[in-house]
């Protein structure tokens, strides 16, 4: 399955995932066997609303099926979801750990009646 994270610069399995999707630096594109191999397969730079390339249209395009989340907006979750993009949470910031909870079925969809649980708490 074709799974994107967004993480922080410069990205890759020892990068962390940013506190809100809409602020991240970079989305990195990983291609996740079943039998726990991981491959990297692309990665972009974010420039959200301010630059040519929407991320949720690019990750559409490139045949995301989910990304990991550490937080993010209740538009951004619903243009996921209305792109069939899955949604999942992750409470670890580590790309290489939360792609391992992924394999192991750990990580839920979220919801759009659970958006409340989305955010990012502040501390």
């Amino acid at each position: 399955m074709i799974v994107c994270v967004a993480c922080s610069d410069p990205g890759g399995l020892d990068a962390v995932i940013d506190a809100s999707f809409e602020l991240t630096a970079i989305l990195d594109y990983y291609d996740v066997h079943t039998d726990g191999y991981i491959e990297h397969l692309a990665q972009m730079r974010n420039y959200g609303g301010g630059g040519c390339t929407d991320p949720v249209e690019a990750m559409k395009r490139r045949g995301v099926e989910k990304v990991i989340v550490t937080g993010l907006s209740p538009g951004n979750l619903l243009r996921f979801r209305n792109y069939g993009i899955r949604v999942l949470r992750t409470e670890n910031p580590s790309v290489r750990q939360s792609l391992d909870a992924l394999v192991k079925g750990e990580l839920k969809e979220t919801a759009i009646d659970q958006f409340s649980t989305v955010s990012k708490q502040k501390s």
